[in-house]
């Protein structure tokens, strides 16, 4: 069970980058850790540096991809954020947390859910 819900997620990642690619963003790291969190995708658009949390399901969600982040997920979030923004030397980019759901059915494409600005973080 661990190795499937694994390969789920590898395939959601790899879902994610794809549509954030053809929608004009340029990742820039992936599966980025700190000490207390993890962020699946850096990505850069325009004048926003997006840290995107990536939810892929395998059976049909009816929550909201805002209410897939609990709090303890927001804060780990917000760490790795502040860990990249710190090793990179970054202090001019505004930035951003997104959310990004999968949904995938049997037989058919996946139902993506494109969060923007899913929660706010002052002093990121």
């Amino acid at each position: 069970m661990a190795m499937r819900s694994y390969l789920l997620g590898v395939s959601g990642e790899a879902t994610a980058e794809r549509y954030l690619q053809a929608k004009g963003y340029s990742i820039v790291a992936k599966n980025f850790r700190s000490q207390q969190g993890e962020i699946d995708l850096v990505a850069r658009k325009d004048e926003f540096l997006v840290f995107v949390e990536v939810k892929n399901y395998s059976f049909s969600n009816y929550r909201s991809p805002a209410s897939a982040i609990r709090k303890s997920k927001k804060e780990s979030i917000i760490h790795a954020a502040r860990y990249y923004l710190f090793v990179n030397r970054i202090n001019d980019l505004n930035c951003r947390f997104d959310v990004l759901t999968i949904t995938r059915r049997q037989g058919s494409e996946p139902v993506i859910d494109h969060l923007e600005n899913a929660f706010e973080v002052f002093g990121c």
